[in-house]
């Protein structure tokens, strides 16, 4: 006689049921710890994170103010000039002259400007503009703006001679952002002194501003002491030149009516984005801070793929505000890393001017030999505002608490990329023309016989500066402060390898 088979009961399922069960109504308040944590944050942070600086109620003056040149498409050729004036639309218009490269006067000619009314959150201004086409290699241009009654004092810019179209040189800042403007007032009084006429033009990678409001911008244009009537300005928007909506952003309403950049870009960032042509190179801008949702992201990627690729010249320089490797401590911009810095490589940038992170970085390329290859990717700042930085491998140079401009020189076989301090407490005033006194970091993009695009350091013995010292006077701050000298002190050490 056979026994039916039983199968032993598994006792010690229902321990483990109920460990789960255990497991499962801990995590409940433990989510629930963590969801009212994050409200907490989000109420401390909402200011800082979603708000926007007041702006304070004010008056536009009749008077003709914040004149700015900018370039059209074709820098060789085209300039626009924009100004503001008054609350109330009035007939404007731009009186032209010009002087040949051989010195002839010719006749004045009047051009009607194109008026906008534009409302902020507590007033109102008139801006209008005039786009000058046809403009001579050579030639200097004196002109005159007009609207109503009011008339401005006579201004002149320069085109390109010859020489110039065949050798650009001009300065690259990354955030300026001064809220006081006292120390950017300075610095722009520096740049007169040192470059005096030897740029041709001022590329300025966002963050100009504290904040969108009335005052920031006049603080801006004060800073600039006048440089804007006659040397152009190719700027990108900048985080702090927008307005926060909750989770979205909004473009200061004065940004595009002040600049008026070419209408090149991707549709919905007309004259956000933009590229400007010169003999040597195309210069292209990238409107980084609203690139947050799928639609931005996808017109961004094949309107830059085509820029890019459908470029004549030698050289292709990106500026933007939105570093694709982030200098500064615990940051990191996923769009700008994961999938534009991958478009930069593949479609031929070259030398990639960035800011935002209130540091100093610079990181090149490596082939599958390990040569160092375009492009270069380079992060600065002229702010009183500075940041902790960090120690990511991918960075060549590094810096910190400093306030840098660089000086870019392109021909047709090289980019010449210098970068200086500016000058600090700590070196004499009479040195002021000695400019290897302030050099922080040189490279030069070198265009092989192959076509291949070699980078050499010319910088390898130039001490990097870490001045950062923001960390508090507490024991936390103390605890910061010292982690970040064992860092500083690990990095010197792997760089004497």
């Amino acid at each position: 006689m056979t026994t039916k088979y039983k199968p032993p009961r598994l006792r010690n399922l229902k321990p483990d049921k109920r460990k789960g069960r255990k497991k499962r109504y801990l995590l409940i308040p433990l989510f629930l710890v963590l969801l009212l944590g994050a409200g907490v944050l989000l109420m401390l942070r909402w200011r800082a994170w979603f708000g926007n600086p007041p702006e304070a109620p004010y008056h536009t003056p009749e008077e003709i103010t914040r004149v700015t040149l900018t370039p059209g498409s074709d820098f060789t050729t085209e300039r626009t000039l924009s100004w503001r004036s008054g609350e109330y639309l009035v007939p404007s218009a731009l009186t032209l002259q010009e002087i040949t490269a051989r010195g002839d006067t010719l006749a004045a000619r009047r051009i009607p400007a194109l008026g906008r009314l534009v409302k902020s959150r507590s007033g109102k201004g008139c801006f209008y503009h005039v786009s000058l086409d046809s403009l001579h290699v050579g030639s200097r241009y004196l002109y005159q703006l007009q609207s109503g009654e009011q008339r401005s004092p006579v201004y002149s810019f320069a085109m390109p001679s010859e020489r110039e179209c065949d050798t650009t040189r001009f300065v690259y800042l990354g955030d300026v952002q001064d809220p006081q403007a006292q120390m950017s007032t300075t610095f722009f009084r520096e740049l007169r002194e040192r470059l005096a006429d030897s740029i041709q033009f001022l590329a300025l990678a966002g963050d100009q501003i504290e904040g969108p409001t009335d005052h920031y911008w006049q603080c801006w244009y004060q800073a600039l002491q006048g440089w804007s009537t006659r040397l152009p300005i190719i700027a990108a928007p900048g985080n702090h030149e927008y307005l926060k909506r909750g989770f979205a952003r909004e473009l200061d309403v004065r940004w595009v009516p002040q600049t008026n950049y070419p209408l090149n870009g991707p549709k919905g960032f007309l004259q956000r984005s933009y590229y400007i042509d010169f003999p040597l190179m195309r210069f292209i801008v990238l409107d980084t801070t609203d690139i947050m949702w799928l639609g931005s992201i996808n017109s961004h990627k094949s309107w830059l793929r085509r820029a890019l690729s459908s470029s004549r010249q030698p050289w292709q320089v990106v500026l933007f505000h939105h570093a694709v490797d982030c200098v500064r401590e615990g940051r990191k911009n996923i769009i700008m890393h994961h999938i534009f810095k991958d478009e930069l490589l593949t479609y031929g940038a070259d030398l990639v001017l960035q800011g935002h992170d209130h540091g100093y970085a610079r990181a090149t390329t490596r082939d599958e030999r390990g040569d160092t290859i375009a492009p270069a990717f380079v992060i600065s700042s002229a702010s009183p505002k500075v940041y902790r930085n960090g120690f990511s491998s991918v960075h060549d140079r590094l810096g910190s608490g400093l306030q840098l401009y660089q000086d870019i020189t392109v021909t047709k076989t090289q980019i010449h990329y210098t970068s200086y301090r500016f000058q600090p407490d700590s070196i004499p005033r009479d040195s002021l023309l000695d400019r290897s006194k302030l050099l922080y970091d040189e490279l030069i993009l070198r265009r092989g016989r192959d076509g291949a695009i070699h980078v050499e350091d010319k910088a390898r013995t130039l001490p990097e500066l870490f001045l950062y010292e923001g960390f508090g006077a507490d024991s936390k701050g103390q605890k910061k402060a010292a982690q970040y000298a064992k860092e500083v002190k690990e990095r010197r050490e792997r760089r004497k390898k």
